[in-house]
């Protein structure tokens, strides 16, 4: 691995835990374009790669939300308990869908992604909230749904973990995130041992893209704990917008056997070397 591979590796790493820390979420939705666009990578393998390096981003980011008691815990617990066995489905199913569609579903989803951070949030919950054990029965549906999608995708789950946690439970935007990075932390690995288990990781530069984004997470949620929620949410919303763009042009150009299996793409640049 040269210097060069190096450098990128922290930057993409840290652009990453900057995205995490300042929103909740594990920054997989930024280091897999930048994977497949940098590192050459197939989407497969970066969506694997992402997920080994997204608890860093939890991590880093984790331990500044919590010292600012922006975190529920118990609600934490009980999603990612469930998320932990859906993350293994969601890596599963990942592994059976060929790479061109997997590319247009990252397309899509960072486009419905886009629209949710344009839209304002109301202040108060979109249903009246559960108690008890509906309450926890709601918690361990949205594990599940977490789960999924952060195996699948490639991404900590935080996406679909915060504005469940605005929307559904009503919570304010900072625990809202801090929330979602204590499941990040148990879902994202169980979906990374998953991928890794199907070859789908560029092992090398897991570690320098880890460093770049504990760095970056730690420094952005530092930042965020005071910030306008909505100037963040609606300036990241743009760049996902610009992305989906480049992400259907990427797919668009991928093998024109739309039906070929999963695993037939040949590893190219860093996983090659």
């Amino acid at each position: 691995m040269t210097a060069g591979d190096r450098a990128r590796a922290l930057t993409a790493g840290l652009v990453a835990g900057i995205a995490g820390g300042l929103f909740g979420v594990g920054g997989g939705i930024l280091l897999v374009p930048m994977l497949t666009a940098w590192f050459h990578a197939t989407q497969h393998e970066a969506h694997g790669t992402s997920l080994a390096v997204v608890g860093a981003t939890a991590l880093a980011s984790l331990v500044i939300y919590g010292s600012h008691s922006n975190v529920d815990w118990l609600t934490a617990i009980i999603v990612g308990a469930s998320s932990v066995f859906a993350a293994r489905l969601g890596a599963r199913l990942a592994t059976r869908t060929s790479s061109r569609n997997l590319t247009l579903g990252f397309a899509i989803f960072l486009l419905l992604v886009a629209v949710r951070l344009m839209l304002k949030l109301p202040t108060a919950p979109l249903v009246a909230l559960p108690h008890g054990l509906a309450a926890v029965a709601l918690d361990l549906a949205l594990g599940v749904a977490v789960g999924v999608l952060a195996g699948y995708m490639g991404v900590g789950g935080g996406i679909i973990a915060v504005p469940a946690f605005t929307l559904l439970l009503g919570m304010p935007q900072q625990i809202a995130q801090g929330t979602s990075l204590a499941v990040i932390l148990v879902t994202a690995p169980v979906g990374a041992i998953e991928h890794a288990r199907h070859g789908n990781m560029l092992r090398r530069i897991v570690g320098w893209l880890a460093l770049g984004a504990a760095a970056g997470a730690a420094g952005a949620s530092a930042l965020v704990q005071k910030a306008p929620g909505d100037v963040l949410r609606r300036g990241f919303a743009l760049f996902l917008l610009a992305n989906v763009g480049l992400t259907f042009l990427r797919a668009r150009r991928r093998g024109r056997g739309p039906g070929a299996p999963a695993g037939s793409e040949v590893s190219r640049g860093v996983s090659s070397h």
